[in-house]
């Protein structure tokens, strides 16, 4: 994610591999500055939902992580939601041993993220 102080946008740019198969970058509005998130809950697409730890994954195996950072953006369906962004290879989500890959999650602004 790039984000300067007093940026009125957001860019997520994710790299072709596991998380986005053809790359991916969007943009959106921000609302505020952004900040770690260290867990979200959330549903994988074969129905395992709950508490996932969240890291910014920057190669293609995600063993580079680094803190996953969540902001408050313009969102057509919300209004106002939170958009939860990582590393050049997206993000790794982990519960109970099991991994996913995702490019980034748009979550609704009253979704319990647990922020640092």
């Amino acid at each position: 994610m790039r984000y300067e102080v007093g940026m009125a946008f957001v860019e997520v740019s994710v790299e072709e591999g596991p998380a986005a198969p053809d790359g991916l970058t969007m943009r959106w509005k921000t609302i505020d500055a952004p900040r770690v998130v260290v867990r979200v809950p959330w549903e994988s697409d074969d129905g395992v939902a709950g508490t996932w730890e969240v890291h910014a994954a920057d190669d293609v195996d995600g063993a580079q992580r680094r803190a996953a950072e969540a902001v408050h953006v313009e969102d057509s369906a919300d209004g106002v939601a939170w958009l939860v962004v990582g590393g050049r290879h997206g993000l790794l989500l982990e519960r109970e041993g099991r991994s996913e890959r995702v490019p980034y999650l748009l979550l609704g602004r009253d979704v319990a993220i647990e922020l640092e």
